[in-house]
């Protein structure tokens, strides 16, 4: 079970998520539609684990955020189903990544929204930072896990 304890961890960044109450300001809305559609892609998990990963993810539209739903699977390791929604906090003046665990604030960086997320999960501790634009997202991960600290990173790329 340990490799998925570590897929479901590697997948952190985006299997938390799902809507809080905001209001958007235009660029904020227009930013949020961007991501609207079908994104494919995956990458590598390397270190302590190694499997090939691709995922699906499909933004839909919803009043001041984007829901999301998709899966992953982490060649012969499993699949994760995750869902959430991503929109933006009028009073911190920022997006948030919501979930039923934890909430990863986003920070606008150029054209991209970066979350940073400390993770502390029964697979182990680490971060996981997604850079979401509205052509490419960026997912990198790295885990530590085990008495030894068995390092595993994953670096998986989405396009629409």
């Amino acid at each position: 079970m340990r490799h998925s304890a570590f897929v479901t961890t590697t997948l952190a960044a985006l299997i938390a998520f799902s809507a809080a109450p905001t209001y958007a300001g235009t660029a904020e809305d227009a930013f949020l539609s961007k991501l609207v559609g079908t994104w494919t892609g995956g990458g590598q998990l390397t270190g302590a684990d190694n499997a090939a990963i691709t995922c699906k993810l499909v933004f839909k539209p919803k009043s001041g955020a984007v829901n999301f739903s998709g899966k992953c699977d982490a060649e012969g390791l499993g699949m994760q189903n995750f869902s959430g929604a991503i929109s933006y906090n009028d009073k911190t003046k920022k997006y948030e990544a919501a979930g039923a665990d934890q909430t990863a604030v986003g920070v606008k960086s150029g054209s991209s929204v970066v979350f940073t997320t400390k993770l502390r999960t029964m697979a182990g501790t680490g971060n996981s930072v997604m850079k979401v634009a509205s052509n490419k997202i960026v997912i990198d991960v790295e885990i530590a896990r085990g008495p030894k600290n068995a390092l595993s990173k994953s670096h998986m790329i989405l396009t629409k």
